[in-house]
């Protein structure tokens, strides 16, 4: 009963907060920052695909899974940058799922450093069969039905970036719709999340460097959040990372660059908080394919 009681409290916590802020959870992001924010597209400089699946607190039944694919570019101009986002999250007997476009502006502030600003327009799509709840009488209306809706989102990013150094701001939706239903979404940048992104690269000879980085994102429901992250490359063939998310979450995460242009990557985030004993941690996989020559460093187009 008590492990029954934790499953429904997670899925109650847990539904409302990403249905109003359209946001997932994503411990790779130091492999795809375009998937955090739309001003890093086109920063590895070539047409660049990006999957990924997590399952979030493994051991427990129906606790969120979640798809992710982002493919972004800098046309052949270099200034004018595009992408595309799509995402679904299944919570229980809930779906949330969004397509989004991207389009932005980048204009050089030195030899290889890039000043971007982006727009990232999409919609996102919200379901809920009521009729996979268990319920203790059968037929009783209020769950004898599904809900579904549909609302616009506008996101915003802004960054700067180079070989060594990456910096960046973004806003996952200017558009706030409080209700299930969506029957209105209005421009509230004061209800939205805001996610900031820092890191630096440190070169220790050729074969050997290390990246300290931390992700912060901030919403008046949920306070601050953030990811210390302390990645080191190997050869420019792997790159392992150890991090600490704030809400008493470990993780490590390991990826090979297969090929100049393939890339697979796996994280496991541990909880030592009151989840600890109730699950087996949460697991992301992830592939990334480069439409490009072969990589000679470790700069931005290893976001």
């Amino acid at each position: 009963m008590k492990r029954l009681s934790l499953i429904l409290l997670l899925i109650v916590c847990t539904v409302p907060s990403a249905w109003s802020q359209n946001d997932l959870i994503v411990s790779q992001y130091i492999h795809n920052r375009f998937a955090i924010n739309p001003a890093f597209a086109g920063c590895r400089e070539g047409l660049s695909l990006f999957g990924s699946f997590r399952k979030q607190w493994s051991g427990i039944e129906k606790t969120p899974m979640s798809e992710l694919f982002t493919a972004h570019m800098p046309l052949k101009r270099e200034n004018i940058v595009l992408g595309l986002t799509v995402y679904n999250q299944n919570i229980h007997q809930s779906m949330n799922a969004g397509v989004m476009a991207t389009v932005g502006y980048r204009a050089r502030m030195g030899e290889k450093t890039w000043l971007s600003f982006a727009l990232q327009p999409g919609t996102s799509m919200r379901s809920t069969d009521w009729t996979k709840v268990n319920t203790i009488e059968d037929g009783d209306l209020v769950f004898s039905e599904n809900e579904s809706s549909i609302a616009p989102l506008l996101g915003f990013g802004v960054s700067i970036y180079n070989n060594n150094l990456f910096a960046g701001l973004s806003i996952n939706s200017l558009l706030v719709s409080d209700d299930f239903e969506q029957r209105e979404s209005k421009f509230d940048p004061a209800n939205s999340t805001y996610i900031a992104t820092v890191g630096y690269m440190f070169r220790l000879g050729d074969d050997f460097k290390f990246q300290p980085s931390v992700m912060a994102s901030y919403n008046q429901k949920t306070d601050v959040t953030a990811d210390v992250t302390l990645s080191a490359i190997f050869n420019n063939f792997i790159w392992a990372n150890i991090g600490y998310r704030s809400i008493d979450e470990a993780i490590a995460g390991l990826s090979v660059q297969v090929t100049p242009q393939f890339r697979i990557a796996y994280s496991y985030d541990f909880n030592f908080g009151d989840l600890n004993g109730y699950n087996t941690g949460s697991h992301e996989i992830s592939l990334q394919y480069d439409l490009v020559y072969k990589v000679k460093t470790v700069g931005p187009r290893f976001f």
